[in-house]
């Protein structure tokens, strides 16, 4: 069993790698063997927020500006070297000027 404190340590190793998040139009379910979004439109850096006891938040911001007339349906998060760490489909969402996106995705270390 990891102690509370073993589950902090787990959690800021994550904060380490957690570079950016990424965002694409791809619509193929996520797969453990994915190595990058099915279509990947957009970057941005990722901003960590410590949570509860073994959690962290990566979020990305696309802004009004940021890939307008795209069908955004995935997202994901990425390390320094830009190895995709996880991979989320979701119902295609129109992008335009007058949408801001934020992206949220927890990391959570815990006990079985």
């Amino acid at each position: 069993m990891l102690t509370e404190t073993g589950r902090n340590v787990q959690r800021d190793l994550w904060r380490g790698v957690l570079v950016s998040v990424v965002a694409g139009t791809g619509t193929r379910a996520e797969s453990e063997a994915d190595t990058s979004l099915q279509a990947q439109v957009i970057t941005k850096p990722a901003d960590l927020e410590n949570r509860a006891v073994g959690e962290v938040v990566s979020r990305g911001r696309l802004l009004s500006a940021d890939v307008n007339g795209t069908l955004l349906a995935e997202v994901g998060v990425t390390d320094g070297g830009g190895a995709l760490l996880t991979r989320k489909t979701y119902l295609p969402l129109e992008k335009n000027e007058t949408i801001e996106v934020e992206y949220e995705i927890l990391f959570r270390v815990r006990n079985p």
